[in-house]
């Protein structure tokens, strides 16, 4: 299989002509943390973006950086430190910025920060016929046309090679603080967030329930005093709340469902750890039939199960809208190249 290491756009360019050409299928590569998310799929060659690492520019004053896409987590965290501001995506070190974005990562504290989508106002991209693209404006009152940056959010590199992002960013929290709570389940994390205004995360487990807690520092020590009073609680190290769960099972399921539905599901999992309010899982699975009763669980609540660790793709979930999906196929990849399958309504030959 070959391997393909561009140093620019205008590479990447150049080599996705010569793969269209030639009928290669291409796996768009990054900090290869999140390639398991996707259906699996025969593929020629491999293309990393991962020389396409710099800072092309970063203004403090405007909140704004604008990244190559290949550029770490890890390095564009430290850069953003010194003008004491965030990318406020929760992810391993070494995953990139663009394939974060392509994998669709959400903020674990997105009750404080928003969503992915709402951080990149501006994408450069080159679609299956070598296209580059520009989608978004770095200045608000600049953006026309379709938002095609949203569109490529998340679609697990199948619509293009993300190469460029602007993104918005916020200053870094005054206080923060990690408490685990001594007790666990859905129900108790429900009554710490109706008891907190504005937590940056609950993560509800059987055993403990993570709560994160950021802005000012009065603001914090108040809802921590609130949490103290509902639950017995200890102060974690301030990573906890981001660190992946259940690094040993061979199989881990991300559960989308509305969050009233969200117990219908995990009723027995082996575990979870659940962000609650927002209908988001991770359930370990020991096996691909254990993951077989969950997807049941979880499409009888209306809502999916796509594997992000171990085997069995995206899940058999029928594809909303399916002639509008192949014509925006058509268009981003003409030739069929990325990765043919991978994506939503592909093929899914374990689970």
């Amino acid at each position: 299989m070959d391997l393909i290491h561009p140093h620019s756009a205008h590479d990447v360019q150049e080599e996705i002509r010569s793969c269209a050409a030639d009928g290669r299928r291409i796996l768009i590569v990054g900090g290869r943390e999140h390639l398991d998310k996707g259906n699996a799929t025969e593929i020629d060659a491999e293309l990393w973006t991962t020389l396409l690492d710099e800072v092309v520019t970063y203004d403090p004053a405007e909140m704004l950086a604008v990244v190559e896409a290949g550029m770490r987590l890890g390095e564009l965290r430290r850069a953003l430190a010194k003008g004491g501001q965030e990318w406020p995506i929760d992810g391993p070190e070494d995953a990139t910025v663009g394939g974060l974005i392509a994998a669709g990562v959400e903020p674990i504290r997105r009750f404080r920060v928003g969503t992915l989508r709402d951080t990149i106002v501006e994408m450069e991209a080159v679609l299956g016929d070598g296209r580059r693209i520009t989608s978004g404006a770095r200045v608000v009152k600049n953006v026309s046309g379709f938002d095609v940056h949203r569109l490529l959010t998340g679609s697990l590199g199948t619509l293009g090679v993300i190469t460029q992002v602007a993104l918005k960013l916020r200053p870094l929290p005054k206080a923060a603080i990690t408490l685990v709570t001594h007790e666990g389940g859905l129900t108790l994390g429900r009554r710490l967030l109706d008891a907190l205004w504005q937590p940056a995360a609950i993560l509800a487990e059987p055993g403990r329930v993570i709560v994160r807690l950021e802005g000012w520092p009065a603001e914090v020590a108040e809802q921590a005093a609130s949490v103290r009073a509902l639950a017995a609680c200890d102060e974690a190290e301030d990573g906890v709340f981001a660190e992946p769960p259940y690094p040993d099972a061979p199989i881990l399921a991300e559960i989308g469902v509305v969050p009233s539905r969200l117990d219908d599901v995990v009723e027995g999992a082996s575990g979870y750890r659940a962000l609650v309010g927002v209908g988001t899982a991770w359930v370990p699975c020991a096996h691909v039939a254990e993951l077989g009763a969950l997807r049941f669980r979880a499409a009888a609540a209306g809502g999916i199960a796509p594997v992000v660790r171990g085997p069995g793709g995206l899940g058999d979930v029928p594809l909303p809208a399916p002639e509008i999906h192949r014509r925006i196929e058509a268009v981003c990849d003409p030739s069929s190249i990325f990765a043919p399958g991978r994506g939503w309504g592909g093929s899914t030959p374990e689970g």
